[in-house]
């Protein structure tokens, strides 16, 4: 069964940090491990605070839990200079794929909701199954 968390801020920096927040609140109710909990918050800062990816003055996030899977969807996005940074293998700087591809399993970009969305989903290990809540 998937579960969804949907939220919509303003595009700003002070509001990003509510973003890392709610995946960081999600991830701990997972009880993943802290190392995955930093690739999906550095994933998330680093689509939301390069300039030029959002083209709206609100962002949306998703977050789909599945079968070992976290899905997290970031948008509405200029899908062409995602893309184009997506596909930027140049060696004089550390692309927004190369980035992406080491912190996530999946990155791609969809569309939904009248716009391009990109994708992030990344494997997680959950400790304690959805539900509980650590007590005996």
């Amino acid at each position: 069964m998937t579960r969804a968390i949907k939220l919509s801020i303003p595009h700003e920096p002070p509001y990003h940090g509510v973003a890392r927040l709610v995946v960081g609140g999600l991830a701990a109710r997972l009880d993943v491990s802290y190392e995955q909990l930093e690739d999906l918050q550095l994933a998330l800062a680093s689509v939301l605070e390069e300039g030029g990816y959002v083209r709206s003055e609100h962002v949306n996030v998703e977050l789909e839990v599945g079968d070992g899977v976290l899905s997290m969807l970031v948008g509405p996005m200029d899908g062409n200079r995602l893309r184009a940074d997506l596909d930027d293998d140049s060696d004089e700087r550390i692309g927004l794929g190369r980035l992406l591809g080491t912190l996530v399993e999946n990155v791609g970009v969809e569309e939904r909701q009248g716009g391009q969305w990109l994708r992030l989903e990344k494997r997680v290990h959950v400790l304690r199954p959805e539900g509980s809540h650590g007590r005996a």
